[in-house]
């Protein structure tokens, strides 16, 4: 293997994508302050939604069918181009979607248009940008990969962080930072993946695969994305329904609020990274019916995200407010029961999609897509119900996760018998 075939370099790419990502948050929220924080954050729940629930399934079907010695360079450019075309049909439906969101919505003309401007553009970004991330990983192109990562990250920070020095103050121009970073980053993954496969025959073998391609295609995506979905508006449904607080002491309450949730998902963060490392060796071992080793390595897996979850949470409840203040700035302050109920929700989340990845990897795809829609519709419930906002934006998280958890984590426990059939 290559030094730039080495996985080391995605988990770097993900690291520095991390930080860069909080770097831009912690900027913008001392740039506009706690009440437009609320506005920028519903943006950005948007765009993580869209970006990780419906583009990111593009990613993961594209690396597994680029993958292996015997998918020439030819099909994967075809597969490519295949794939793209999906996604800009996906970026026009989501484009649409936002938009009649933002017009039910309501808000300022001049709001309005730079939100949905901004959003088509990161989503016209991210249609490149995926496909190409799986064609790399699928190609164990790892340092392209990470060059990838790291740009829509790093390059959507820089400029936060440059608008914050020039002594910008309103959260259009941070929007439109975002927005940017897509683009570039879209063109730029594009333009390594022709790199990497610049000798291919494309013209002649594009035309040929595309049709056959393009449904099975659509067929594989469709069913991640739905689950992808799912999980991503459940996890962000915090920045969804504080930041959609109105104007006033609500949307200052709000922007106290968004800043623990952004503090309180840093777990998440770091299991993400970590995800690649127990999934693969899970299904190794459940493909080769070593149950034995199967149990050790689940329980190991299954206490160690225990660990983290409570670690979360006694964190949150010790010195939450505290960490709020400091990271955000002195402006941002929330108690110590509302930080606390922030960190349940995401120590439920951990669980969740722990168990979930794990009922993966043991062969229970099917059962997915059902846990986490049950799970976004208890968490619309709650969300409908409770009428004080604190509460309202903290508490679906937790009760939808737990939800989720409750659905999968049986499956999980018969697929990982020794007498569960193999698959």
């Amino acid at each position: 293997m290559r030094r730039s075939d080495s996985p080391t370099w995605v988990a770097l790419g993900a690291l520095t994508s991390g930080a860069a990502t909080y770097v831009l948050l912690v900027v913008t929220a001392r740039a506009v302050g706690p009440a437009a924080y609320g506005r920028f954050s519903l943006f950005w729940a948007a765009i993580i939604i869209t970006s990780l629930g419906a583009f990111l399934p593009f990613e993961q079907v594209l690396a597994r069918r680029s993958a292996g010695r015997r998918a020439s360079a030819a099909s994967v450019v075809a597969l490519r181009v295949s794939g793209t075309r999906l996604a800009l049909v996906v970026a026009a439906i989501a484009i649409a979607v936002h938009t009649v969101i933002q017009l039910v919505r309501g808000g300022s003309t001049d709001a309005v248009v730079i939100s949905v401007v901004a959003f088509a553009l990161a989503c016209l970004g991210y249609a490149w940008q995926f496909p190409s991330r799986g064609v790399l990983a699928g190609r164990t192109a790892f340092r392209q990969y990470a060059v990838v990562v790291v740009v829509d990250a790093g390059l959507r920070a820089v400029l936060a962080l440059v608008l914050w020095a020039a002594g910008v103050h309103s959260v259009g121009p941070y929007v439109a930072a975002v927005a940017a970073s897509s683009l570039v980053c879209g063109a730029v993954g594009a333009w390594l993946v022709h790199r990497w496969d610049r000798h291919a025959p494309a013209t002649p073998v594009v035309a040929e695969a595309l049709p056959r391609r393009g449904a099975t295609l659509a067929h594989e995506v469709g069913g991640l994305v739905v689950a992808m979905l799912c999980m991503q508006a459940l996890l962000n449904s915090g920045l969804v329904v504080a930041g959609a607080a109105g104007t006033g002491q609500d949307a200052v309450v709000a922007g106290h609020l968004l800043a623990a949730l952004t503090l309180a998902r840093l777990p998440v963060f770091v299991l993400q990274a970590a995800q690649a490392a127990y999934v693969s060796r899970i299904a190794d071992l459940a493909h080769r019916r070593e149950h034995a080793a199967l149990r050790r390595l689940l329980l190991m897996v299954a206490s160690a995200v225990l660990a983290m979850a409570a670690a979360t949470v006694l964190v949150a409840a010790a010195v939450g407010p505290q960490l709020v203040s400091l990271v955000f700035g002195p402006d941002y302050t929330v108690s110590r029961a509302a930080v606390t109920l922030v960190a349940g929700g995401i120590a439920a989340y951990l669980v969740a999609s722990v168990t979930n990845d794990v009922a993966v990897a043991l062969g229970a795809h099917r059962w997915t897509s059902p846990a986490w829609v049950c799970a976004l519709l208890t968490a619309v419930v709650v969300a409908v119900a409770v009428p004080d906002l604190i509460v309202r934006s903290a508490l679906p998280l937790l009760v939808g996760s737990l939800t989720a958890a409750a659905v999968l984590l049986p499956v999980v426990i018969r697929r990982a018998r020794p007498d569960a059939p193999a698959w």
